[in-house]
């Protein structure tokens, strides 16, 4: 071992449940643990990536992105290429934005239950993640009222998510324009995760903090192609917001990545101009798959779960399978070791997912079916 420390930087990252129980899976493990979804990629995309790849040839583009697929994007989100940073997926956009406006010193309200990336990359700038209850009792709802209890004088920023992971709940509107109103005149900036906003069933509307009604110039937008595509592995994402603050991050993202892989950047072009042509088999497979979860989950016993808005996972509530002083994850090795199904603890996703195990729904029906039937075993076992 080496004998100078990491630094504090490195070790303000805590490992994620998420990655831990997978690398417990087994190779025959059915696997509900990742939101990785199955579906091929679409072959317009495959082409283009093909064809950048046959060139023979892979220069850096411009460090926000090549400006074709920057006019994309742009003409996508109603903006202009000058509101567009074309990043190494979500991941890398979400670490620049936090690096990007936060100090150290501030603290950042993150969702409780919430991805667990917000709170590490928040430590990771020296900042302290303060968690917003998304209450589990009253189907994951932000509250303005909860929120607001949490702002103190070194708030310096609020990260959303919606459709949120884990719960896939959507922000009612009212709520994030309560919200937004309640920040208006303070130093407070707003980071919008919306890698899951195509992902909502039922014709439900997802409307983002840039939507109704806050400042254009105060906050930032990160989203992608990674779920909609599913072109996880090719990490294109982008970030959006005002032209100033997008210049100003640019030598941020410079030196992280200098750029996104330019071979997937050619296929943001023609994934984005046909769009909801290419997504729509997708989301009517995730619609049918989410039926299918609710309507088995309505069979396991002493189990319930709030109905996802959007996104493609689903909270099952296992709190009267808990023995006293029991946790979720204790829960989830358990189901693993005996029934070789792969879920994720509730508890990776902050203090009040505790008593609640994620299911992804993203892989295909039969499997879907095969794991409930072990879920339906599992659970009346316990009694």
């Amino acid at each position: 071992m080496p004998d100078h420390a990491l630094s504090t930087r490195a070790e303000a990252i805590e490992p994620t449940l998420i990655r831990d129980f997978r690398s417990r899976a087994r190779p025959d493990s059915l696997d509900l643990g990742i939101g990785q979804p199955d579906l091929e990629i679409p072959e317009t995309l495959q082409r283009a990536a093909s064809e950048a790849i046959a060139s023979g040839r892979a220069p850096y583009s411009d460090n926000l992105g090549l400006p074709e697929a920057r006019r994309a994007i742009a003409n996508h989100h109603d903006l202009e290429p000058d509101n567009v940073a074309v990043t190494c997926g979500v991941q890398e956009s979400l670490a620049v934005a936090i690096l990007g406006l936060v100090e150290p010193g501030d603290e950042v309200l993150v969702p409780d239950p919430g991805f667990p990336a917000y709170a590490n990359l928040v430590r990771a700038a020296g900042a302290r993640p303060v968690s917003y209850r998304l209450d589990p009792d009253d189907h994951f709802a932000l509250d303005p009222d909860e929120v607001q209890q949490q702002l103190s004088e070194e708030t310096s920023a609020i990260v959303f998510n919606s459709p949120s992971n884990p719960a896939g709940r959507i922000h009612d509107r009212s709520a994030l324009v309560e919200i937004l109103d309640r920040l208006e005149g303070r130093d407070i900036q707003w980071i919008s995760d919306e890698i899951y906003r195509e992902y909502r069933y039922d014709g439900i509307d997802c409307p983002s903090p840039a939507d109704v009604g806050a400042s254009e110039t105060s906050g930032l937008r990160t989203t992608g192609l990674s779920k909609t595509m599913h072109v996880m592995g090719w990490r294109i994402g982008w970030l959006l917001g005002p032209a100033d603050w997008i210049r100003g991050l640019k030598p941020l993202h410079q030196h992280l990545v200098t750029c996104a892989p330019t071979p997937a950047q050619r296929a943001v072009p023609p994934a984005l101009e046909r769009f909801d042509e290419l997504f729509a088999p997708t989301l009517e497979t995730f619609q049918a798959r989410r039926d299918l979860v609710l309507e088995r989950i309505r069979q396991l016993p002493g189990v319930s779960a709030v109905a996802p808005d959007g996104a493609f996972y689903v909270l099952l509530d296992v709190r009267d399978h808990l023995d006293d002083d029991e946790t979720s994850v204790e829960l989830g090795l358990d189901l693993l070791k005996t029934q070789n199904v792969v879920v994720v603890p509730g508890e990776g996703f902050g203090e009040n997912g505790e008593g609640f195990l994620r299911v992804a729904y993203t892989v295909e029906g039969d499997t879907l079916h095969e794991a409930f039937d072990r879920l339906g075993t599992f659970f009346e076992n316990r009694g």
